[in-house]
């Protein structure tokens, strides 16, 4: 009788989208060094590492949703004898990552502060207790998990102006300044005829009408 010497895993290609599957077959090598290509229920399969779901009893890996392209392997057993397999899974979207998925904010940036599926890292979560959450801090271009990382807005002045400061102001955001008369949900408008002036970090938006005896602002920040 032949004996197993080498269990040889193989995959086409190893390269695979997160979140579709992939067929690993696998081929004996005998001590007369001949080979003989085995059935995938012949093997016993595992995950060593990465982001493999799971790999079914006749060798068909799924693999998760990730948030940069990452490594992973499997193995499988024969007659005692072990074969891996390397796999690289690429990160197609950018908003699909476990508890993160479809939130608004990149995977990246969530897994960049927080980790993987932690839900300090949710867009509703505020980690810091600035009062401000996830989704603002990340559209604001903000330190989630530094607790002196706000954005700030003030109303200022009197007589014949009003001024709104907006801090931090980042060059990749727009910023865009509205008011209303009474709060109304429908009541505001784009405050138009205004001057704006950057210093910094800091900018400074003066509204010329500041005679209304009731006048409410607010910032609204988009980006990219």
């Amino acid at each position: 009788l032949s004996e197993v010497t080498a269990v040889q895993l193989a995959a086409t290609p190893t390269t695979l989208n997160e979140g579709t599957t992939r067929q690993v077959v696998a081929t004996a090598t005998l001590d007369d060094a001949t080979t003989a290509a085995l059935l995938g229920s012949e093997l016993n399969w595992s995950v060593l590492s990465g982001p493999i779901s799971s790999i079914d009893s006749s060798g068909l890996a799924t693999v998760a949703n990730v948030y940069q392209d990452t490594a992973a392997t499997v193995q499988g057993s024969y007659s005692g004898v072990n074969g891996t397999l390397g796999l690289t899974i690429v990160n197609v979207g950018t908003d699909d990552l476990g508890i993160y998925a479809s939130d608004g904010i990149p995977d990246t940036w969530q897994a960049q502060h927080f980790g993987t599926n932690n839900p300090l890292g949710l867009a509703t979560a505020d980690a810091s207790g600035t009062g401000q959450n996830n989704l603002l801090k990340y559209i604001a271009g903000l330190n989630p998990v530094d607790p002196a990382s706000r954005l700030l807005t003030d109303v200022g002045g009197g007589g014949s102006s009003h001024t709104i400061t907006i801090n931090p102001r980042l060059s990749d955001r727009t910023y865009t300044v509205q008011f209303s008369n009474d709060l109304s949900v429908n009541g505001w408008q784009d405050l138009t005829g205004a001057t704006i002036q950057d210093n910094g970090q800091i900018r400074t938006v003066t509204d010329p009408d500041g005679t209304s005896t009731r006048k409410f602002y607010r910032v609204q920040v988009s980006y990219p």
